[in-house]
């Protein structure tokens, strides 16, 4: 997922793989490297992130009740937004919030005038619809079937939401010293992107680069996954540097609410065509 975020995994091997310790982890780093992803397969853990350009996440994922919170701040040109998912199998919810500056200023002095002929008034609600949109002020109901980003069809399909398990389809080296592997990853064979580190976080990468990203993985003493580190090159949408994640709680997390009913609503069509690039 631009910073934003697809095997279906059976439980019974995740939670073997989770329960493998001391003498029975795997030897070889790279089998390590990839078994480390076991407790974000699972789908019960939490994690935060934080990305090149004041960028961070964090999210709970809790298979058991099959529900999920995700919440992405970012900042684009100099400004600051925030995405915000919450996931209640079937349901999902978004609420955005993003400084418009002179979007809504422009509202501003359009709704001062008063009236207008058409082609005004057509403008205002546009505008309109787009300052609620990312207001941050409601919830949204959303319909995945209705949005073509991969970025917002964010759900409980694959539940590592961090896109580590990705990344580690594509390892180049690994070298192991105690809890710490080290080496290089191809990140362009990532797919999708309803993850943290999708298609769209390596998109702009110089080619040569993207194919030996070096990394730094640390894993618990049953050879889980608590912390990755990537030294990523520049990308359309982010600077050159460090993107960090952390994980923990395995086995530990609870059932995520969903947004109070007061304060959701469906999302309009207009949005779904805002958000498609139709309006």
């Amino acid at each position: 997922m631009n910073r934003r975020f697809a095997a279906v995994l059976a439980p019974v091997l995740a939670l073997s793989l989770a329960a493998c310790t001391g003498d029975d982890q795997p030897k070889d780093p790279k089998a390590a490297l990839v078994a480390s992803t076991s407790g974000l397969k699972a789908g019960n853990y939490s994690f935060t992130a934080t990305m090149p350009g004041d960028a961070s996440a964090k999210g709970i994922v809790h298979i058991p009740s099959h529900t999920a919170s995700l919440d992405l701040d970012t900042v684009q040109e100099g400004k600051k937004g925030k995405v915000q998912f919450r996931i209640a199998e079937p349901d999902r919810y978004v609420k955005l919030t993003m400084d418009l500056g002179e979007t809504a200023e422009q509202l501003e002095s359009l709704s001062a005038l008063g009236g207008g002929d058409a082609q005004t008034a057509k403008l205002t609600e546009g505008l309109k619809a787009m300052v609620d949109l990312f207001s941050g002020k409601q919830w949204l109901k959303l319909d995945a079937s209705k949005v073509k980003a991969q970025e917002l069809r964010v759900g409980l399909e694959n539940p590592d939401l961090t896109g580590a398990t990705g990344l580690f389809g594509g390892i180049v080296s690994a070298d192991r010293k105690g809890d710490v592997i080290t080496g290089k990853l191809d990140v362009t064979k990532v797919s999708g992107d309803s993850q943290l580190f999708g298609e769209s976080a390596v998109k702009g990468a110089d080619p040569a680069q993207a194919k030996v990203v070096p990394y730094e993985a640390t894993l618990d003493g049953d050879g889980r996954l608590t912390k990755l580190v990537l030294d990523m090159p520049k990308t359309t949408d982010s600077p050159a540097g460090k993107w960090t994640v952390q994980v923990s709680g395995y086995g530990a997390q609870a059932k995520q609410d969903a947004p109070p009913a007061a304060e959701v609503k469906e999302m309009p069509d207009s949005a779904y065509d805002m958000i498609n690039g139709k309006g």
